[in-house]
């Protein structure tokens, strides 16, 4: 999180921390906004200084995690070119099932589209971001961009089948076979 005035901080700790507690129990379909502030001990009026409504946060609570597997990311990498994106996979693999449907499959319930049309969005401008070279020529820029949505794909898809086959190969397996994937990618 941005430098925010100490209340709003906390605030904003207290609401995500007891958010991802309530996931554990419920899905995000069933848990409501006085839920939401009864587990954070935040009062509605507050909650609705700070968000229009539940998916309004949703959207908040899905960028804080992906600026923390970013930051993750970015702060951890190396010479390689492939590992920031290989480190962001890892992250992704090591979020619970229920924070990565939110991640990725509430952007398919028509109800909440538009309000999360900017998460996946989001992703692929970071990504987008770091596969460009610096190089401004616009046919470099293109091809960062398709290099981009075409990464931000593949590693959905890849975290989708490790969840679904993690019973039958490690994640260290899947680590290498997405890992293949981008080198032939960056080929």
């Amino acid at each position: 999180m941005e430098k925010l005035d100490l209340r709003v901080h906390k605030t904003y700790k207290s609401l995500i921390e007891n958010f991802e507690e309530l996931l554990q129990e419920k899905k995000f379909e069933k848990i409501s906004v006085k839920e939401i502030c009864d587990a954070a001990m935040i009062r509605r009026p507050t909650f609705y200084k700070h968000f229009l409504d539940k998916y309004d946060f949703l959207t908040f609570f899905i960028k804080y995690k992906m600026d923390i597997i970013f930051d993750y990311a970015f702060e951890n990498i190396n010479d390689k070119k492939d590992n920031f994106f290989i480190l962001v996979f890892e992250q992704l693999l090591n979020q619970p099932d229920n924070v990565l449907y939110l991640i990725f499959s509430l952007q398919l319930n028509a109800d909440i589209i538009i309000e999360l049309e900017g998460v996946q969005e989001y992703g692929q401008n970071m990504l987008k971001n770091h596969v460009h070279s610096g190089n401004t020529d616009s046919s470099t820029a293109i091809e960062a961009d398709y290099k981009g949505q075409i990464i931000m794909g593949i590693t959905i898809q890849s975290v989708y089948w490790y969840k679904k086959n993690q019973d039958k190969t490690s994640q260290e397996d899947v680590i290498k076979f997405y890992k293949k994937t981008l080198e032939n990618i960056f080929i």
